[in-house]
């Protein structure tokens, strides 16, 4: 071989070398090819979106897709809204129907209590009109016994005593039947009492009979 004919050899093995890639593998063709360089993908609603880089871009595309999640966030606060209201009126509902309950738990022991307060008046009036002679006697102390459980049960229930003698008169509290004139009281003032009033659960069920003073 002459010496032209070897430097053209080693030209074109030096041009082959340069267009071979690294590590002597032929560069990939054909669908291996556009697998390479095809970006990831993300399906979403039966449709083919490229995912998008690390750069902070939304991985949803515009329009259509992201119109739809602000839908379905705007359906998930509405339903949220809705049973806040729901249980807000359940619980309403609730405190309602315990204090109805309550109240008619209290109306029922007025009408029972009411009923009974004849029952103490003559246990009163039938001690009053003991003799002191006969005070000691057995039985009287029977009626007194019963008179006193009778009263303690009553208490339980809520009862209490209208204090009137020597008050000033209160309407709210007394019924005035009669009146008399005295200079030892002060005007509307109460001196004598005829019947006892009373309270239930600091509620008046029945105001006292009473005597009431005015100046002449």
């Amino acid at each position: 071989m002459s010496e032209t004919e070897r430097q053209h050899a080693q030209h074109r093995a030096a041009g082959a070398t340069k267009e071979a890639p690294a590590g002597g593998q032929q560069p990939a063709e054909g669908p291996a090819a556009t697998y390479e360089k095809a970006e990831p993908e993300l399906m979403i609603d039966g449709e083919v979106t490229a995912v998008t880089d690390a750069e902070g871009a939304s991985p949803l595309p515009e329009g259509e897709g992201s119109g739809d999640i602000e839908a379905e966030r705007a359906k998930a606060n509405e339903y949220l809204e809705q049973w806040r209201r729901s249980a807000a009126d359940f619980a309403n509902f609730k405190r309602r129907t315990e204090q109805d309950r309550a109240e008619m738990a209290k109306l029922f022991n007025e009408s029972l209590v009411k009923s009974l307060l004849p029952v103490l008046d003559n246990f009163e009036r039938a001690l009053a009109a003991v003799p002191p002679e006969l005070a000691s006697h057995s039985w009287v102390e029977g009626v007194s016994l019963t008179e006193k459980q009778l009263r303690s049960a009553l208490e339980k229930e809520g009862l209490a005593q209208i204090d009137a003698m020597s008050q000033k008169f209160d309407p709210n509290l007394h019924e005035a039947v009669a009146h008399d004139v005295s200079d030892e009281h002060e005007e509307d003032s109460v001196i004598e009492e005829f019947q006892k009033g009373y309270k239930l659960h600091d509620r008046v069920i029945r105001p006292s009979m009473v005597k009431v003073s005015r100046r002449s």
